[in-house]
């Protein structure tokens, strides 16, 4: 390969600063870069190596030139890389991310993305964001990297079946999303100083509520999605009760509110028992708020160790040679506690 012959190509060419400053370009046609200064050429080369893998370039320095491996590169005056396949890619970035995602659904692309609609996709989208918090849970960075890109792909579907139907495109997402972050940072982009997370937050509320143009609380709590799961949709709701002045003062009032309804439940009759157990949960998302225990997760930990410890009863009862349902419930609260007991030791 010669340069003259890759210029008469389509290529991007960059001095290396502006290169360093470029977030994404498209891999699939030349890059020409050239070293202004030897003093960015090991940032230029990791930028390289982190976008393309070790590909073969090539490189000019003073009336030198040849080929190399991107981790064999040394200070050059100019480095070439050769447009590269989608399929012979050895680093992705978003814009490739983008370009799999548009021959996927292009004609003669993947029949079964093909065929698929926001509607039809929706769900999917709660089960990875549902994935990649068991991913946190279970603190796995590996598990984590695999699901964030899931997300990541759920977004990108929904783009680029909105670009086709002429509702939105990446740019106008992107954009959206980037001056989202710029308003609401009023104290990094604007005149506002916050000195802890509390004042950063509050800032980013009002920013909020300026940019959504809420009337009062109660529509802000009409624009919280409903499909939320119902302890997280209660606990936004409460949340927002709460910036209106509307909460109690302490826990003891929110705990007495609890006890109220357990008594309320207990007390109704048949036609009016649903309504009270709705409102006892309420209560109970209430005072976990308090206590800034997040109900949801607090919730799914405590069927997870209520499962836990239901298989170790079940694994010791069976060792006993007897079963389960010809036990009385006193014994198997026996069981119980001794499952208990050893967790603890």
């Amino acid at each position: 390969m010669k340069l003259d012959d890759v210029l008469k190509r389509s290529h991007q060419r960059y001095i290396a600063d502006d290169f360093l400053a470029t977030d994404f370009f498209d891999k699939r046609i030349a890059l020409i870069v050239d070293l202004i200064s030897r003093d960015n050429f090991e940032a230029v080369k990791a930028k390289l190596l982190d976008c393309y893998g070790d590909v073969e370039v090539f490189f000019e320095r003073g009336d030198e030139e040849g080929m190399c491996l991107v981790s064999n590169l040394s200070e050059a005056d100019c480095v070439v890389v050769e447009g590269c396949k989608l399929t012979d890619t050895k680093r992705f970035g978003f814009s490739d991310f983008v370009q799999i995602m548009k021959r996927l659904r292009a004609p003669g692309g993947c029949e079964w993305d093909r065929a698929q609609t926001h509607e039809s996709i929706r769900i999917n989208l709660i089960e990875e964001a549902y994935e990649l918090v068991e991913g946190i849970d279970m603190k796995s960075a590996d598990m984590m990297r695999e699901e964030c890109g899931d997300v990541l792909m759920q977004a990108v579907f929904h783009t680029q079946i909105a670009e086709e139907a002429g509702e939105f495109d990446y740019y106008d997402m992107l954009t959206e999303l980037s001056r989202k972050l710029i308003d609401r940072h009023t104290h990094i982009f604007g005149e506002n100083h916050a000195n802890n997370p509390e004042e950063a937050l509050a800032f980013w509320n009002e920013a909020k509520k300026k940019e959504k143009k809420y009337k009062s609380s109660g529509d802000a709590m009409e624009r919280v999605p409903k499909n939320l799961p119902s302890l997280l949709y209660a606990e936004k709701v409460q949340k927002l009760a709460k910036k209106s002045g509307f909460d109690w003062s302490d826990v003891s009032g929110a705990t007495e509110k609890l006890k109220e309804e357990l008594r309320e439940l207990e007390e109704a009759d048949e036609a009016h028992r649903f309504e009270e157990a709705g409102d006892l949960l309420f209560a109970a998302v209430n005072v976990l708020r308090f206590y800034k225990i997040e109900p949801e997760m607090a919730l799914r930990e405590a069927a997870l160790k209520f499962m836990r410890r239901f298989e170790k009863v079940e694994s010791l009862v069976s060792a006993d040679g007897k079963q389960m349902n010809e036990l009385s419930l006193a014994t198997l609260d026996e069981y119980w506690e001794k499952v208990k007991a050893e967790e603890r030791q």
